[in-house]
């Protein structure tokens, strides 16, 4: 996880920035970004990005397993 202001210390709107990265084995790592008025925001936009990431290439993943 990495948490950044991308306005510094200047106010703005959505300037909270989450980037979450996973690494399945075998497969290149999956990173994902939201930006949201708070930190809170932010990360749990970004959780569900990646857990959607993540039920996508396990569903691909298990289709193809099956048949």
């Amino acid at each position: 996880m990495h948490l950044s202001d991308e306005n510094g210390s200047k106010e703005g709107a959505n300037n909270k920035r989450c980037l979450l990265e996973a690494r399945l084995e075998g497969r290149q790592p999956i990173a994902v970004t939201a930006m949201a008025n708070t930190y809170e925001l932010a990360v749990n936009s970004a959780i569900d990005k990646l857990k959607t990431s993540l039920d996508t290439i396990l569903g691909r993943i298990r289709s193809h397993q099956r048949g």
